[in-house]
């Protein structure tokens, strides 16, 4: 993976980017609270007006636990439509954790996703990384 630059963080997650190409969010292992999720989220959507980015490498291998129905309605229903109304998102590549009863990237997220966007799974950042370089 390319080396990125510190945007945000809270306790329960960062948010960093590579300069030209995606926005790096990754997760702390703390517990999951809806308010930081929803921050980090929100800050993706700033960082990704900011530099005009449009992709995001969602690196969820240390997600302690899933987030609660309302945050996952959330993204899906009110952060991702603003945000694809906003910015210039296209791409969006997951790395989930592998315990499947922590995993935020549930069948029906991935469906939500992929209705507005390329969306892909994979096991290695450097994987997810080239995915979404290579255009």
């Amino acid at each position: 993976m390319a080396p990125t630059h510190f945007y945000f963080s809270n306790a329960v997650g960062s948010v960093d980017f590579v300069p030209h190409s995606y926005v790096y969010l990754h997760w702390s292992g703390a517990p999951l609270t809806s308010g930081e999720f929803r921050a980090l989220y929100s800050h993706v959507r700033n960082l990704l007006q900011r530099h005009n980015l449009k992709a995001i490498l969602a690196d969820h291998q240390a997600m302690p636990t899933a987030p609660n129905e309302a945050d996952r309605a959330w993204l899906l229903e009110q952060w991702l439509p603003e945000t694809i109304a906003v910015t210039a998102l296209a791409r969006y590549a997951a790395l989930p954790t592998r315990d499947p009863g922590r995993r935020l990237h549930t069948e029906t997220v991935l469906e939500g996703l992929r209705h507005h966007l390329q969306v892909a799974v994979f096991e290695d950042l450097d994987q997810a990384s080239a995915w979404l370089t290579a255009v």
